[in-house]
């Protein structure tokens, strides 16, 4: 199965997603930037302590310094 999505998501296999973000902003106006922001990272990457500690930083800084309003 992941390699059927896979297959559809990459173009050729010219371009792989490593990670993407999805910001749920229903869940943001409603309970506040806890846990509204969902990512998903390429399984090779997924373990890797600094990646996840970078995208964290990354979702928390664009919540923070940016109006959702105004992206969204």
């Amino acid at each position: 199965m992941f390699k059927f999505i896979t297959k559809k998501l990459t173009k050729k296999f010219t371009r792989v997603p490593l990670f993407t973000i999805y910001l749920n902003f229903v869940k943001f106006k409603l309970e506040g930037k806890q846990n509204s922001c969902v990512a998903s990272i390429h399984p090779r990457l997924r373990e890797d302590k600094h990646i996840e500690k970078t995208l964290k930083g990354l979702i928390d800084y664009v919540r923070d310094n940016y109006d959702m309003d105004e992206i969204v």
